[in-house]
């Protein structure tokens, strides 16, 4: 059995702000709780890696971030993992994201589910905008809880639901920090069939 089946870690990846980590385990404690699931603030510091930036774009590769800290949580057997970082960064295809993850579709997967978050776009300062440090928090949280739901399985969801799709800041803005009835519901039932499946 692995030790840490229960726990999601939180993993610093590049240099973060200490408040932004503690208020997100703060925020994540409250809605993953109910899930019998712990916050864990993961001890090791990730750096970010030269290669994985990209000079032309002026930004970093998320799902090169992504493949490095799947391996690490593998190696460590962590649960669930979420990366937080403080750069902008970008997937194929896409300008920029606000987040990726590993859905569980495979064995693999399954067990050592990754995602993560960038927070530089949820800034207002990032618009040339006045700080708000209560909008960035919820910013914050709410693209924590919906990458963290992808690797729970969940997709994007159409109903009033944090799983809702976010190409830009209004839209984060506008969805709820909570996940729909039906999300709730396929969450709950994909750690059943895990345990389950022990």
């Amino acid at each position: 059995m692995i030790k840490s089946k229960k726990k999601i870690y939180l993993q610093e990846i590049g240099k973060i702000n200490n408040k932004t980590l503690k208020n997100l385990e703060k925020g994540l404690k409250k809605r993953f709780e109910k899930l019998n699931l712990s916050i864990i603030l993961a001890e090791e510091h990730l750096p970010l890696i030269e290669s994985e930036y990209n000079e032309i774009r002026r930004q970093y590769d998320g799902s090169k971030i992504l493949t490095r800290l799947f391996n690490h949580s593998k190696k460590e057997q962590y649960f669930k993992t979420l990366g937080v970082l403080d750069v902008d960064i970008y997937s194929s295809g896409l300008n920029f994201v606000f987040g990726i993850a590993t859905p569980p579709n495979s064995k693999a997967t399954r067990n050592f589910g990754v995602s993560i978050i960038s927070v530089s776009r949820l800034k207002e300062e990032f618009y040339n905008k006045k700080k708000d440090e209560d909008l960035f928090r919820e910013r914050t949280l709410k693209e924590a809880v919906h990458e963290l739901g992808h690797t729970f399985g969940l997709n994007h969801c159409d109903n009033y639901c944090i799983m809702r799709f976010s190409n830009y800041l209004a839209q984060t803005d506008e969805k709820p920090i909570e996940f729909c009835k039906s999300c709730s519901a396929k969450i709950s039932r994909f750690l059943r069939d895990m345990n389950n499946k022990k």
